[in-house]
């Protein structure tokens, strides 16, 4: 122990120190109501919301909701779970700032459409089969590129949905009303709830949970990434949410390859998909940074705080 290498008549000014443990749980509570925090500060100082993607709201929203779930399925650090509640309340309070300060001329209605998949993916070169086809290299060349060029079709369709440009199905996530955003966290909740109560002995069902987590957290940056790119500026982007979750990344990463023997290995991609995501946008900040002071004048309607 450390008390073996101090010396004894310096031993009693210790219970004058807080207790370490209280002070770790005290920072792992308070940590998303300051960073987040600021950036409700920030869009309230500004009086806008411009910057600022509230697909992160939905993100934390959701992790933090089922994260709440999960310990009722498989009981964790209380800590964590203060933390969950915590963060549930910061983000709540950030979303209802974000959508009272976003631009007065917004409506989804005036976003493009999605591109029909059908029409993109009717597009892709077929491979003509023939008896002879497979003795053919050229064959086999045409039916991986036609099959690469598939999956790229759709991940672009995936892509646009996180894109606040396009206008979503139902306008998710878009909509000029706001109680339909508390309406929607009201019946997830309930929903995920009710779940709860009746599968919570149920091991595949608190995997489930974990794993939809795990997958929503994994994707928070992209969003940002993508508002980012279109906007071309990080004027109203608050580095400390970067730096938060730079940060989280470090902390998870060393726990997955230090900290624990027995974990899969979709835990470790998914946590290094997540930090090269955060990377990008550390590359957009550094990259946008310079053009923000001459940065050109955006039409609103296209690019809206979403």
């Amino acid at each position: 122990m450390i008390e073996s290498y101090i010396p004894q008549e310096y031993l009693q000014y210790f219970q004058y120190f807080p207790d370490a443990q209280k002070v770790t749980n005290a920072i792992i509570l308070l940590t998303p109501l300051f960073t987040y925090g600021l950036a409700c500060w920030g869009i309230y100082r500004n009086k806008s919301s411009m910057g600022f993607s509230i697909d992160i709201c939905l993100s934390m929203l959701v992790l933090s909701i089922l994260r709440i779930l999960y310990y009722f399925v498989t009981p964790y650090e209380i800590s964590l779970l203060r933390q969950s509640f915590s963060m549930v309340f910061i983000q709540c309070l950030l979303l209802r700032t974000s959508l009272k300060y976003r631009p007065r001329n917004y409506n989804p209605d005036n976003l493009p459409e999605l591109p029909d998949l059908l029409e993109e993916l009717s597009q892709v070169p077929k491979a003509l089969v023939s008896p002879y086809s497979y003795d053919q290299s050229e064959f086999y060349i045409h039916l991986i590129s036609s099959v690469l060029q598939w999956i790229s079709v759709w991940g672009k369709q995936g892509l646009r949905l996180f894109d606040v440009y396009y206008k979503r199905p139902g306008c998710f996530w878009q909509w000029i009303e706001q109680h339909k955003y508390w309406l929607f966290i009201g019946k997830f909740t309930l929903l995920f709830t009710v779940l709860t109560v009746f599968f919570q002995k149920s091991d595949a069902f608190g995997s489930t949970i974990g794993f939809i987590g795990l997958f929503v957290e994994s994707l928070l940056p992209l969003p940002q990434i993508l508002l980012l790119n279109r906007l071309g500026l990080v004027k109203d982007f608050k580095l400390v949410l970067l730096v938060l979750w730079l940060c989280g990344d470090l902390t998870k990463l060393s726990y997955l390859f230090f900290g624990t023997s027995q974990i899969s290995i979709i835990f470790i991609l998914a946590a290094l998909f997540q930090m090269s995501l955060d990377l990008v946008i550390l590359y957009q900040y550094f990259h946008f940074k310079k053009s923000d002071q001459a940065a050109p004048e955006i039409p609103l309607h296209n690019i809206p705080s979403s």
